[in-house]
């Protein structure tokens, strides 16, 4: 595998990629004997999606809508096909840098020489794939966690302007006046719809799901209906405050109650690391035995893999959202 090869490869993928980008591209036309269909053909051509084969082609798999809407939830101002082909870009460099790697090796020998090969090949295709994705799902948590601590106070402040005789549009512009980043964010959007003729409940509805929370979505759907059948909404806002205020409780609790078994599990990871660094500092040529040896490389692949699975157990007894 020349890594030569898969550089040439992928600067000729580029050239193709910007290629087609400059033919989706309006040509210039003078204003002599401009009709109506050109000018709407180049607007609708100004209009079309940049990348839009990688677009389609997420459209039709899973994976495009869990991006999408891990987009909306971050606050990040880029379109799904342009952070996938961000993402592809930065599996390229990775591969290219994996292959470099595996080319360093020693030629391969035997089954063990060429598994190990494939193996590393395999993780950093996984590697340069998933990392972007991984971010961008931490960016989204983080923001939404966010979002859901500050829901509460923002509800009280909206229930005190609904007191004090406001509307509720008007109740949700004082909480987004007062209120900091990023929930203020939000209700400034609802506010800019609704101000754009757009009804209060369809608004509040697409702030759930640029959200994707379950606080905003019972907050929303309890909302929209005293909206729609009349009541005191301001007691209602109270109520809802207080139980996200209660489930907000519960997950610090849990939190601290885990506390013990993501300490240990922390421990159990990086106990196998701490002692491979220590063996090596004692006892060298020992330890390089693990190195420079098939079976020795072979223990090590074997431990890596039960390290991983212990992993991935460790968090799903933990995690106690799924």
């Amino acid at each position: 595998m020349d890594p030569t090869m898969l550089i040439g490869a992928f600067i000729v993928l580029n050239i193709v990629a910007y290629g087609a980008i400059k033919m989706r591209k309006p040509k210039t036309v003078t204003a002599d004997g401009m009709t109506v269909e050109a000018t709407q053909a180049a607007m609708t051509a100004r209009k079309q999606e940049r990348f839009g084969t990688i677009g389609r082609l997420m459209r039709r798999g899973r994976g495009g809508g869990l991006i999408e809407r891990n987009l909306v939830t971050a606050g990040l101002l880029l379109k799904p096909a342009e952070f996938m082909a961000a993402n592809l870009f930065f599996m390229a460099v990775v591969m290219v840098l994996g292959v470099a790697h595996i080319n360093s090796m020693p030629a391969p020998s035997g089954f063990f020489p060429v598994v190990k090969q494939f193996l590393w090949f395999a993780f950093y295709m996984w590697f340069g794939f998933r990392l972007p994705q991984m971010i961008l799902q931490f960016m989204a948590d983080k923001r939404r966690t966010t979002l859901e601590v500050q829901l509460a106070e923002a509800l009280a402040l909206i229930s005190s302007g609904l007191k004090g005789g406001y509307s509720f549009i008007q109740g949700l512009s004082m909480a987004a006046e007062q209120l900091p980043a990023p929930i203020n964010q939000e209700f400034g959007r609802v506010i800019r719809l609704v101000q754009l003729g757009l009804d209060t409940p369809r608004a509040l509805e697409q702030m759930g799901d640029r959200v994707n929370s379950y606080d905003y979505d019972m907050t929303i759907s309890a909302t929209n209906i005293q909206l729609s059948s009349g009541g005191n909404l301001s007691q209602l806002l109270e109520k809802i405050a207080e139980t996200i205020r209660d489930r907000i409780r519960l997950r610090r609790d849990i939190a601290a109650l885990t506390a013990q078994g993501r300490m240990s599990g922390g421990i159990l990871i990086a106990l196998p690391l701490g002692i491979a660094f220590m063996l090596r500092i004692i006892n060298r040529e020992y330890f390089d035995l693990l190195i420079t040896t098939d079976l020795g490389n072979t223990l090590l692949y074997l431990a890596a893999g039960q390290q991983a699975i212990g992993i991935f157990w460790i968090k799903k007894l933990l995690d106690f959202d799924n």
